[in-house]
């Protein structure tokens, strides 16, 4: 039997840079690829000769010569320039099993006509949260919600660290910093027995600064912070994660944060590392409290679970790491190509 999915074409609007295009993008079509013999086209926009090429060449075809039983998916594009002028265009013509794919509230922080644009005018919009989901009810009635995936290299945690070891990863900025200054800091400081705090995704010399100045009077707290990092070895990235006793994954209640995709506590989770989370969307889809991980409101929290992990036996702590592994299934690759057979058996009955 024929899989509805034989072919993809994706049109990123950024680099591999961005953690979106790599998770939702890159890593599941290599992986459609070996596992479901789908063939794809992934295009992300740039201004050099090799990429205009490229995109005018997959964008002829798809146009001219679009394959049997094929997605077109629009990632995340939102500007008004050529390129997002020439996929208007296209989801016009070209306009069955087409696919908007948005994990983030872009709507919040651009100009969000060329997103509405989108949302209205292809077949299916793929939701990276449920808040999107919901906010974008109003403009479109076919929205499949599709967690972000993560890339499964069975790199899984095997014992605890002599050193109480606390790890944070994303982009040390905006509303994520924030949450991690006001909650976890404060937690840590409080401790009073050996521990290492690693923070990867620190990227100008002023946080550095601040993270190490508001620890130096705690000498039990030795704190490391990654640099120069590249994003595309998500080996090496995951060989960070599972030196962590305990990842930590804050969201705000904010309709930005609330509308993240929970990539954070599903890295951790893949690589077997219990999580300490706000109890907010996406976190509390992949966290179960008391199973893999514990939800934590106030700094109090923090610091609670943190002494109970640190104190924690052996036994506990594994039976942690195993349910962090086993909660895989709910975001894998398998589930997100299942996810997007789910959009066409939705664009079929419309």
């Amino acid at each position: 039997m024929k899989r509805k999915i034989e072919f993809i074409y994706w049109f990123a609007y950024y680099n591999f840079d961005s953690p979106s295009v790599r998770y939702r993008a890159r890593y599941p079509l290599d992986y459609f690829g070996r596992k479901f013999n789908v063939g794809s086209y992934l295009v992300v926009p740039g201004y050099t000769l090799k990429k205009i090429a490229y995109f005018l060449k997959v964008y002829f075809s798809v146009l001219l010569f679009r394959r049997k039983n094929s997605l077109i998916v629009i990632q995340r594009v939102q500007s008004n320039f050529i390129y997002a002028t020439l996929l208007k265009f296209l989801v016009r013509v070209r306009r069955q099993n087409t696919v908007y794919d948005l994990d983030d509230a872009d709507y919040l922080e651009v100009n969000p006509e060329t997103i509405f644009y989108f949302v209205r005018y292809c077949k299916v919009v793929s939701a990276g949260s449920r808040q999107i989901e919901t906010y974008l009810s109003r403009f479109s009635n076919h929205i499949v919600h599709t967690t972000s995936p993560v890339v499964d290299l069975e790199i899984v945690k095997k014992s605890r660290n002599s050193i109480f070891t606390i790890g944070w990863i994303g982009g040390f900025g905006g509303e994520h910093k924030k949450s991690v200054i006001d909650f976890v800091f404060p937690a840590i400081k409080a401790l009073d027995f050996p521990l290492k705090l690693i923070v990867m995704g620190v990227q100008n010399s002023e946080d550095i600064d601040f993270i190490e100045n508001y620890f130096c009077t705690n000498l039990n707290v030795e704190v490391e912070i990654p640099l120069n990092i590249d994003w595309n070895e998500e080996a090496a990235i995951q060989h960070k994660i599972v030196a962590f006793d305990i990842g930590i994954a804050t969201l705000t209640n904010s309709e930005l944060q609330l509308s993240k995709s929970g990539i954070k506590a599903k890295q951790y989770l893949n690589n077997g590392v219990p999580v300490l989370s706000t109890n907010l969307p996406e976190n509390n889809s992949v966290v179960v409290d008391g199973v893999n991980g514990y939800f934590c409101t106030t700094v109090n929290d923090f610091r609670d679970k943190f002494i109970l992990f640190r104190n924690m036996a052996d036994t506990d702590y594994l039976r942690f790491v195993e349910n962090a592994r086993k909660s895989v299934a709910n975001f894998d690759h398998n589930k997100y190509f299942h996810d997007f057979e789910k959009m066409i058996s939705s664009n079929d009955r419309n």
